[in-house]
């Protein structure tokens, strides 16, 4: 048995639970953090190798050049690769690139994967994914009132379902989703994407069933039509999919409002990996931020490519993949609200308010190196240029002041980095926060 930087290299015999693939055509290897990793060929992934989700344009396959399921619009140039990239990326409207102008005692360090220090890349022509992971789709549930337009004539909630329903607890069934957010969305505008650095922590979850993230939702259409799409990617601990309690990177979407459609991660047809090296609901595990010790932070960059027809995913300045045009109904060409911020799940088990934590378990206002934070929060213009969300305090939003809470900050300084930002996050359950 061959062994390849340290990893134990094996021929895949299982899988991911919902995945399918070749055995003879993956790789297997099994990280220190304990995830195992496959190497499998691009077009195995669900997106590629099952698109009856999609349009007919998209369904369009060529096989004879070996590039099977692969979209017309959006293969490579050389058939002998499966790499591809956006043909327009979004620049600073300002000609200034910004420069780290922040004190040494505000050094942030972008968060790396450990597939990366470990193994590096797949090989060419192949994508990591995370093995055994469990298959969660979100559903309605209970409302909760809030002040977000995404909402819903200001309300929205959803419950989290697994697909697994012998599990179900009906005491548990309709847990309430509790926001600590930043959204933008003066009315008419269409925003061809968004940016954001994404202050990473290891927050506790109390229950199964309960989750912890910070995210940026991109969205348009309602509930009220049931036509809310949204693209939606950041870091979460969520044991009920990933068995453990680390930050995962993570993408989500839904065409309708999450009644039916949509999934995370590479769990379904919708999102198409194109990276080699970045692991789609890998952990962060060894770059998580410490209360007044070292921070570290993903860059997220979402935007419209009218050039693919497609929203490409950026992570830390390397192009990740992308949902095809054709996946959504209102979402198509731009979005109508951005949002930045924490979410928790508060199943309200025992009649009291979860323990559960955001972002790092302090509210906002104990600041840098203690709450956790989103910084340079942009959006990306008509003309594919990232400029700085307004610092508009009525654009805050706190569904439950209690237990957790916003704040949002601007220093549009030359060369500043932090430029629009947002503390957020809290401890949940306490003497002030009893439900």
């Amino acid at each position: 048995m061959e062994n390849y930087l340290g990893i134990s290299l094996i021929l895949v015999l299982s899988f991911c639970l919902q995945c399918s693939y070749s055995a003879e055509s993956a790789l297997q290897f099994k990280l220190s953090s304990g995830e195992e990793i496959s190497c499998v060929p691009i077009y195995e992934q669900p997106s590629l190798k099952s698109l009856d989700h999609a349009s007919s344009s998209y369904l369009k396959l060529r096989s004879e050049d070996g590039l099977e399921g692969v979209p017309l619009d959006l293969q490579p140039s050389e058939a002998s690769t499966y790499h591809w990239e956006p043909k327009y990326i979004p620049s600073q409207k300002s000609a200034e690139e910004p420069t780290q102008v922040i004190p040494d005692e505000m050094e942030v360090k972008l968060a790396e994967q450990l597939f990366k220090s470990e193994v590096g890349t797949c090989p060419e022509g192949m994508i990591p994914i995370l093995r055994n992971q469990r298959p969660i789709r979100r559903t309605r549930g209970v409302i909760r009132q809030g002040a977000d337009s995404r909402h819903g004539n200001f309300q929205h909630i959803f419950t989290v379902t697994s697909t697994d329903t012998s599990e179900a607890d009906p005491a548990n069934a309709s847990p309430v989703h509790e926001y600590a957010e930043n959204y933008f969305s003066p009315g008419g505008a269409l925003y061809r994407g968004a940016n954001g650095y994404f202050n990473v922590w290891k927050p506790t979850v109390e229950l199964s069933g309960e989750f912890s993230l910070s995210q940026l939702w991109i969205t348009a259409g309602s509930y009220d039509q049931n036509n809310l799409n949204t693209i939606e990617v950041g870091w979460q601990v969520y044991k009920d999919i990933y068995g453990d309690d680390q930050p995962h990177l993570f993408v989500y979407w839904t065409r309708d409002a999450y009644k039916s459609t949509g999934c995370y991660n590479l769990a379904c047809p919708g999102f198409v990996q194109v990276s080699t090296s970045l692991v789609v609901g890998g952990s962060l595990s060894s770059f998580v931020s410490q209360t007044n010790g070292a921070q570290y932070e993903i860059q997220v960059l979402v935007f419209w490519d009218q050039g693919t027809n497609a929203w490409w995913l950026n992570i830390n300045g390397q192009n990740i993949g992308y949902w095809p045009n054709s996946l959504f109904t209102t979402l198509t060409g731009g979005a109508n609200n951005v949002d930045w911020g924490g979410e928790i799940v508060n199943s309200e088990t025992g009649n009291r308010h979860t323990q559960t934590d955001m972002g790092s378990g302090q509210f906002a206002q104990t600041g840098f190196q203690k709450a956790a934070f989103i910084r340079s929060l942009q959006t990306v213009n008509q003309q594919n240029q990232l400029v700085d969300a307004p610092l508009i305090p009525a654009d805050v939003l706190v569904t439950n002041a209690n237990c957790y809470s916003a704040q949002t900050f601007q220093d549009t300084s030359a060369g500043s980095t932090w430029r629009t930002y947002l503390f957020f996050g809290g401890p949940g359950f306490s003497n002030a926060c009893p439900k």
